[in-house]
C-alpha cells in the first residue's frame, strides 16, 4: 500500500451547479502555486472514505431495545387527508411526489416502503486554501425496505436495498484540508448499489443480526442527535477515514447487536476491508469478500437514557476497530494491521415544550474523541465538540442550527511531514422550507489546511439543498 493511501480524506456527496446568494460575494481568485498543490495532494488517499449519513429510508441501526407492539390498523384516509392532488395542500406534503394517488400507502400497508432523496451542495473557497473557486456536488439516493412480517408473516425480518449516485466537483480538493469539508463529497462520480442486506430481530428484540452489503458507519461510531453538520468529522471518527467500510465503499459483512436492557447495547461487526487497500468494495459484489486477506473488525458498547437530571435524552458510547491489511508506514517500511478507538457523549441540554424521546426538540451537546495508529494514519488524535438546536424559534419547530469545532492532531511519526495540526469551525442554519424541502447555509473556517504551512487558512461558504421524494 502506498503512503498516499495511508493518509485519508473524507467528504460527502456531490452537487449540480446553482446560483445561491453566496455567489454575490464569491471571489474567483487565482489558483495557488503548483508547489502547494503538489504538497497537499500527497496527503490525499486514492480511495477516499465518505458517508452521507442517514437519508430517507436509510436509517441508523437501533441503539435502544425496541419491543414492537402490533398497532391498530389506521382508519382509511379520506381524499382530503391524502398527500395528493385534490387532498392536502402541496406545500404540506411530507414527500415531493406525495402518495401517488394512494398507491404508496397501499404498498406500505403490505410491507414495501420506497424512499428517495436528492442532495445538492454548492460551496466556494472565499479565501485561503488552494484555489478560490466555487463548485458543486450532488447525491441521489433511492431505496426500498421490505417488512417481511407484513409481506409474509416472518416476524422481525427486514430486507433493504439502496442505490446511490454521486456527481463530484471541487470541494475538499480546493481547500486541501484533511477534515473533508463536505460529508457527501466523493473523489469520483459513482453509480452503484450501495447496500443490500437482510436483518433479523430475535427474542423480543434482545438480538439484532444484519448480513449483506452494509455501510458500517450507520451501525458504528455515529451520533444520533448532532449529525447535522456538513463537515465529515462530526459523524465519523477521522482516525477511521483510513479503514472504515462506508460510502462510497460499503462492503460485505455481518453485524450483531444485543440489548440486555432497554437502554444498554453491545455490538460487533466484521467486514471486507478491501477499501483501505484500493479495492472499490462499493462497486463489487459478494464474491469479492474472499478475494483478499484484508478484513475490518469493530465493536461498540453504549448507554442511552431518556432523562438525565432533568436534561433530557442522551447517549454515551465507546468502540474500537482493527484492520488486518498491510500498510506502508510514513518511514517507508510496512506493517501488518492497524487499529483505533473512539468515544463520544451526546446530551440534550434544553428541552422545548412537547419534546420527547421519539421526537426530541431543543439544544443538544456533542463531545467526541478518537485515536488512530499514527505510523500509517495522518490523524493520530481527534477532538470535536458542538451544539445543535432542533427547533430554533417559536414558529420554526422544524429548523435547526449549530456550531461545531474540530481539532486534528496530525502524525509526528518518523517520515511524516506535517508542519502543524489542523482545526476547523463550522456554523449552519437549516431552513425547513416545506416538510420535503430544506435549505442549509453554512460557513467554515479551516486553520492550517493539510498541516501545510504553504497553504493559507481557508474561509468557505456553502449551501445545501435537500429534497425528499
Amino acid at each position: 500500500m502506498t503512503k498516499t493511501r495511508a493518509i485519508v480524506l473524507r467528504a460527502g456527496v456531490a452537487c449540480v451547479p446553482v446560483a445561491p446568494l453566496f455567489m454575490l460575494v464569491m471571489s474567483a481568485g487565482e489558483a495557488r502555486g503548483q508547489d502547494a498543490v503538489a504538497n497537499v495532494n500527497e496527503t490525499v488517499m486514492e480511495s477516499e472514505v465518505y458517508n452521507p449519513g442517514p437519508t430517507p429510508g436509510r436509517e441508523q441501526g437501533d441503539r435502544t431495545r425496541k419491543v414492537e407492539e402490533t398497532p391498530e390498523a389506521p382508519a382509511a384516509a379520506t381524499p382530503e387527508e391524502r398527500e395528493w392532488f385534490g387532498g392536502k395542500s402541496y406545500w404540506t406534503w411530507s414527500r415531493a411526489t406525495g402518495d401517488w394517488g394512494g398507491v404508496r400507502t397501499w404498498l406500505e400497508d403490505r410491507g414495501l416502503t420506497l424512499a428517495g432523496s436528492y442532495t445538492l451542495d454548492w460551496s466556494s473557497v472565499w479565501d485561503g486554501g488552494l484555489r478560490n473557486v466555487a463548485s458543486t456536488r450532488s447525491m441521489l439516493d433511492l431505496n426500498a425496505t421490505v417488512d417481511i412480517e407484513k409481506l409474509g408473516g416472518w416476524s422481525g425480518a427486514t430486507f433493504f436495498a439502496d442505490f446511490q449516485s454521486s456527481d463530484m466537483r471541487g470541494g475538499t480538493r480546493d481547500v486541501g484540508d484533511l477534515h473533508a469539508i463536505d460529508d457527501i463529497e466523493t473523489g469520483d462520480n459513482v453509480d452503484q448499489i450501495a447496500e443490500v442486506w437482510f436483518e433479523q430481530k430475535l427474542f423480543d428484540n434482545f438480538l439484532r443480526v444484519k448480513v449483506g452489503k452494509i455501510d458500517s458507519n450507520l451501525e458504528f461510531a455515529f451520533p444520533v442527535y448532532t449529525g447535522e453538520f456538513t463537515v465529515s468529522t462530526d459523524a465519523t471518527p477521522p482516525s477511521q477515514f483510513l479503514a472504515m467500510p462506508t460510502w462510497p465503499n460499503p462492503s460485505m459483512g455481518a453485524v450483531a447487536f444485543i440489548y440486555p436492557t432497554d437502554n444498554l447495547y453491545f455490538g460487533a461487526g466484521f467486514f471486507d476491508g478491501g477499501n483501505a487497500v484500493g479495492r472499490p468494495t462499493g462497486r463489487l459484489g459478494p464474491r469479492e469478500l474472499w478475494h483478499g486477506s484484508e478484513f475490518y473488525w469493530t465493536g461498540e458498547g453504549g448507554l442511552t437514557w431518556n432523562e438525565l437530571g432533568g436534561l433530557g435524552v442522551g447517549r454515551l458510547a465507546a468502540g474500537a476497530w482493527y484492520h488486518s491489511g498491510t500498510f506502508e508506514k510514513f518511514n517507508g517500511s510496512s506493517q501488518d494491521g492497524t487499529y483505533g478507538f473512539y468515544g463520544f457523549f451526546e446530551q440534550q441540554l434544553v428541552r422545548r415544550e412537547g419534546s420527547d424521546a421519539e421526537d426530541p426538540k431543543g439544544l443538544f451537546f456533542l463531545l467526541q474523541y478518537d485515536h488512530g495508529d499514527d505510523d500509517v494514519n495522518a490523524i493520530a488524535n481527534h477532538i470535536g465538540a458542538g451544539v445543535v438546536t432542533h427547533g430554533t424559534f417559536g414558529s420554526r419547530d422544524d429548523d435547526s442550527a449549530g456550531v461545531y469545532f474540530s481539532w486534528l492532531d496530525l502524525s509526528t511519526a518518523e517520515g511524516a511531514s506535517f508542519e502543524d495540526d489542523e482545526s476547523l469551525a463550522e456554523a449552519f442554519y437549516k431552513i425547513q422550507v416545506t416538510p420535503f424541502f430544506s435549505v442549509k447555509p453554512a460557513l467554515q473556517y479551516i486553520w492550517n489546511p493539510g498541516g501545510d504551512a504553504a497553504v493559507d487558512d481557508a474561509l468557505v461558504g456553502a449551501v445545501r439543498f435537500e429534497v425528499t421524494f
